[in-house]
């Protein structure tokens, strides 16, 4: 009976490390592929999906992981972090760039548009 006992948590340790070796190679593959990739909007919405899914199992295997994986883990997440928010700031600069052309070149055309209507107003 102990035998078996021992037969079966050796069994069940071997699978923890195995679920825990897998998750590992998972989210060092995803840092991997984050760290590199050419992100456009269809490669970051892609990414955020792989992220939601491997939130959602670390979440169920965090236990199991040793500190020095949960240290190895958000390392990597905050990689990706840092990575996503520089392609959002990009977009955001670049779009910035193009509203503010956009209102300068319509501030020229306001202007021109009160000023004629002012002149309009006054003139006899």
């Amino acid at each position: 009976m102990c035998l078996a006992l021992m037969a079966v948590s050796a069994v069940e340790a071997q699978t923890v490390k195995r679920d825990t070796t897998q998750f590992m190679k998972e989210i060092r593959d995803f840092g991997r592929y984050a760290d590199s990739a050419f992100l456009n909007k269809k490669v970051v919405d892609s990414l955020a999906a792989r992220q939601d899914t491997l939130i959602a199992s670390y979440r169920a295997i965090k236990p199991r992981l040793t500190d020095s994986q949960v240290e190895e883990y958000n390392r990597i997440r905050g990689r990706y972090t840092k990575r996503i928010l520089e392609y959002r700031g990009e977009r955001v600069g670049e779009g910035l760039q193009v509203t503010g052309d956009s209102i300068a070149a319509a501030a020229g055309r306001v202007g021109k548009s009160v000023g004629g209507f002012f002149k309009g107003l006054f003139e006899r």
